[in-house]
């Protein structure tokens, strides 16, 4: 009983649900908020977006940052994918690794080629 005592307080029973202000469906307050408060037995304590759409915010923000667009990539053709600069993150990644240096890409071309076949 000691982790009832500690861990629980009548007023959590009193908080019940909240509708999130993004996608405003009634969800739990409890379990589908995030607390952004130390005072967990008030509700202003917990966030006004569910976990769900703050993580959807939280990664769309990501992305417009680290990526450009959506398109095709020049140089794999993959379509739909989203691109730094006219490149897909692998061929980006791929042109950082061997440093732009012509002989490298000969190498790993001939590389692929012998070992292909």
């Amino acid at each position: 009983m000691d982790f009832l005592d500690n861990e629980l307080k009548a007023e959590h029973f009193l908080l019940d649900t909240r509708v999130c202000k993004e996608c405003g469906q009634e969800k739990s307050l409890l379990a589908d908020f995030y607390r952004c408060r130390p005072n967990a037995s008030i509700k202003s304590s917990y966030s006004y977006q569910c976990k769900e759409c703050s993580k959807k915010r939280v990664l769309s923000h990501y992305y417009k940052k680290s990526f450009r667009s959506i398109g095709s990539c020049v140089i794999c053709k993959a379509s739909d994918v989203r691109l730094v600069k006219d490149r897909c993150k692998k061929c980006d990644k791929g042109l950082t690794l061997v440093n732009h240096d012509i002989q490298i890409l000969k190498s790993m071309i001939e590389y692929i080629d012998k070992n292909t076949k």
